[in-house]
């Protein structure tokens, strides 16, 4: 339907296209009110009413989880991880972005390369990983389990920053360069201010992936000090029965943060991920 050169859906189609988005966000949040309302019950109420909305709120679950997870030391240790991790990503993948996508050639090699990275699950190079790290000693200690996060996270921001960094003019390059600048100083003082959106939707990803990720610490860390937020919470897990009000209460623990994060960044991530899909 079409009026005065503007198209409009007909009321069948606004309604069947309300009623799949509301299908989609129940489907979405329903699960998300299961572990909430979940750690906000006591045991009791938990086993009779497992699904219903919390008769009787309690907060006694979070502070025993916040205890046993040891929150505050291993929240510390994750966010020393995600922030070495991130400043590192951030700056070496744009940096490799940019000699890739600048210079062509026998980088085209090593961006096949970063593909080929992002295109190999983590499971079948776990074995061989773990044996290299133990060779260098670096099992349970923080800087072996961030030099292997910087490896893993590192195809994906090069391929993400790739499309965008394609997109700035060599004009501005080609001015500093002829006014004398060096390589180092166009990338930092003019390419890589012009990489912010990209930049904090790589950080913005890469810290989600680390801070969820459960597989990787629990390999490569196990003393309790050591451990990382979500590797913690697999001490709620007894040997006959489990308490799944305190371990709903170390899930909202651990989505906390994230969060608070991603409804303050949301908009960065979707302009930057949308930007790179037209532009790359």
């Amino acid at each position: 339907m079409r009026i005065d050169g503007k198209r409009f859906l007909s009321p069948l189609k606004q309604f069947i296209g309300i009623f799949t988005a509301a299908i989609c966000l129940v489907v979405h949040l329903y699960p998300v009110f299961i572990i909430f309302s979940s750690a906000l019950k006591s045991k009791s109420e938990l086993a009779l009413n497992p699904s219903g909305i919390p008769e009787k709120i309690t907060f006694e679950h979070f502070s025993k989880a916040f205890d046993k997870m040891n929150y505050l030391q291993s929240t510390a240790n994750t966010v020393i991880i995600v922030t070495a991790v991130v400043c590192f990503i951030l700056v070496a993948a744009s940096m490799a972005a940019y000699a890739i996508c600048r210079k062509g050639g026998k980088y085209n090699f090593i961006y096949f390369l970063f593909l080929a990275g992002l295109m190999m699950p983590f499971q079948l190079r776990m074995i061989p990983l773990y044996k290299m790290m133990a060779d260098f000693k670096l099992v349970n200690k923080l800087i072996g389990t961030i030099l292997v996060y910087c490896g893993s996270q590192a195809p994906m921001a090069v391929f993400l920053l790739s499309g965008f960094v394609k997109t700035v003019p060599r004009e501005l390059e080609e001015a500093a360069q002829i006014d004398g600048a060096g390589i180092y100083y166009t990338f930092f003082a003019i390419v890589f201010p012009l990489l912010k959106s990209p930049l904090v939707t790589v950080g913005i990803l890469c810290t989600f992936a680390i801070w969820n990720d459960f597989l990787m610490p629990m390999l490569f860390l196990q003393a309790r000090e050591k451990l990382t937020i979500t590797v913690t919470l697999a001490n709620f897990q007894g040997l006959y029965a489990n308490d799944w009000s305190m371990i709903f209460a170390g899930v909202c623990l651990i989505v906390f943060p994230m969060l608070i994060i991603y409804l303050i960044a949301q908009k960065y991530i979707i302009n930057g991920i949308t930007a790179g899909a037209v532009k790359g």
